[in-house]
């Protein structure tokens, strides 16, 4: 009896509204975002903790030119929020002439998804800042866009800005390099993104880990996964790593001069990649950083496929070197840093080096997966 009253009460109440020339809101109601084609997982250091969900939960936005971009993305606003970029922004002086605050370089708010529309999209002329000084954001995702034309880098992530997932992206020229990540930026994962050298013009190269050699207090930051990318014909620092803890593992490699290049007590595990006309797959720089070339074998193994590729070089950490008074004075962490397994803290499974070229010459860049969306 007593469900029958409160029927009824529903009931009249709705017949009320209507009446009344009013209508009850429906709330909550999601748009459908699918993503098809080759879709692949996050996974890498961009997991760990809660891991990076981007604009998850949030506002769905959908830009089509620089100034609707800007406003979706722009530092000043934190709110979770998925931007679906369709077509190309392109930025021009007159922007700038209009209002002074649409500058070509765009520091990107935390909670950000950032997406192209369809079979990809295009962001052109235009550097992407992920965090100021003494103003770091965090959870950003940016996938299957194509970036051109850069002032600066294409991507910079510093600042002690944290968890970034870049995937399924092609990057081309820039002034500078493609994505860096420097001044403790961390927990970041590069997945399915080519990089290439585009009409004979090209960046100065790919990606810096750690901005400079002065600046030892980064080695508990920059914490970076790069797999299944391709560096297809690039400059160089592919990437250059300095402090932090880098993991390279399944990426293709061609015609490039030089592959990881270690610095500064950085440790990297560079495993299962394919390198195919590479002159200097891997180097070490001083002063030292360490390379291994096997989780299972430290010392020994090589993971590793070469083509018509130069010799490796692998330097593994001793305590000696670690606390030398000289290079390095890491007495608190030298015995953690010379204990490989625990340099990568996530659960993953490589493919086999020999199969890298077919997987990421079909999966990899924008394009590879394709974005819908109806409201």
């Amino acid at each position: 009896m007593r469900l029958k009253r409160y029927m009824s009460i529903l009931v009249v109440g709705l017949f009320l509204l209507v009446i009344s020339g009013c209508s009850p809101k429906i709330i909550n109601v999601q748009p459908s975002i699918v993503i098809e084609g080759y879709d692949e997982p996050m996974i890498g250091f961009a997991t760990i903790g809660d891991g990076t969900t981007g604009g998850a939960k949030g506002e769905v936005v959908v830009v089509k030119d620089y100034k609707e971009f800007f406003n979706a993305v722009y530092h000043s606003d934190d709110t979770p929020r998925i931007v679906l970029v369709d077509g190309t922004i392109t930025y021009t002086i007159s922007y700038y002439l209009e209002d002074p605050k649409y500058v070509n370089t765009i520091n990107i708010a935390s909670n950000k998804t950032i997406i192209g529309l369809g079979n990809g999209a295009t962001i052109d002329g235009i550097s992407l800042r992920i965090g100021r000084q003494g103003d770091p954001e965090s959870n950003i995702i940016i996938r299957n866009i194509t970036f051109d034309n850069a002032p600066d880098d294409n991507i910079s992530i510093w600042w002690g800005s944290h968890h970034i997932w870049i995937d399924h992206c092609t990057f081309r020229r820039a002034v500078d390099s493609n994505v860096d990540i420097t001044r403790q930026g961390n927990y970041v994962t590069l997945s399915w993104n080519i990089f290439e050298k585009f009409a004979g013009e090209g960046s100065k190269g790919v990606s810096i880990v750690g901005g400079s050699d002065t600046l030892p207090e980064d080695a508990d930051y920059l914490r970076v996964t790069y797999h299944h990318n391709w560096f297809n014909g690039t400059a160089g620092r592919n990437p250059r790593m300095r402090y932090g803890i880098v993991h390279i593992f399944n990426n293709y490699y061609t015609d490039v001069q030089l592959g990881p290049n270690g610095t500064c007590a950085v440790r990297a595990l560079v495993e299962h990649n394919y390198f195919e006309r590479v002159l200097t797959p891997t180097q070490i720089s001083t002063p030292p950083g360490f390379i291994v070339l096997s989780k299972e074998d430290p010392e020994n193994g090589d993971t590793n496929v070469y083509v018509d590729s130069g010799t490796p070089t692998r330097n593994l950490p001793t305590y000696d070197q670690l606390t030398d008074g000289v290079n390095y004075d890491f007495r608190d962490r030298a015995n953690e840093w010379l204990n490989i397994s625990n340099w990568i803290p996530y659960s993953y499974t490589p493919d086999l080096a020999a199969s890298v070229p077919q997987i990421v010459q079909e999966k990899a860049g924008a394009g590879k997966i394709i974005v819908n969306y109806s409201k």
